[in-house]
């Protein structure tokens, strides 16, 4: 079941993100289309699934936000993610803040991708504490 939730996590993620370039490239140009209704639901419903894999996930391998640095330098990697996204979107008014903010949002999710592929390395107790010691010091000197 692990394997299969964790499977459909990753595409969640994907999904996100390419939802997310098709909103910014159409916003960008300024297309009608990016009033899509499944261009503006869609990645709500994929933001609520990505919840709650997550949620499955951490409980299964007992990583824990605000208990675990792992799980809460993912969890906020993911919020500062979405904050980007929302600023690129929506808040930002000129087409500098929307690449800045795009940037920051390609940031934030790669950010979040190298940090989870340190969760083997956690559950293993093998030389974790270089990888989330990185991603709380990126998370820490951003905010």
């Amino acid at each position: 079941m692990y394997m299969i939730v964790k499977n459909i996590h990753l595409t969640i993620i994907s999904l996100t993100f390419i939802f997310f370039i098709i909103n910014f490239v159409l916003t960008i140009k300024g297309s009608d289309k990016v009033n899509n209704k499944i261009l503006k639901i869609g990645p709500h419903i994929l933001y609520t699934l990505f919840i709650l894999t997550f949620i499955y996930l951490v409980s299964v391998i007992n990583l824990y936000p605000f208990v675990n640095g792992w799980a809460s330098s993912k969890l906020g990697g993911f919020v500062l993610y979405i904050l980007s996204i929302t600023f690129a979107l929506k808040w930002a008014k000129s087409t500098v803040w929307r690449i800045v903010s795009f940037i920051s949002a390609v940031f934030w999710f790669v950010m979040s991708a190298r940090l989870g592929y340190a969760d083997h390395l956690k559950v293993n107790n093998q030389d974790t504490n270089v990888y989330i010691e990185f991603g709380q010091s990126m998370l820490t000197s951003i905010c």
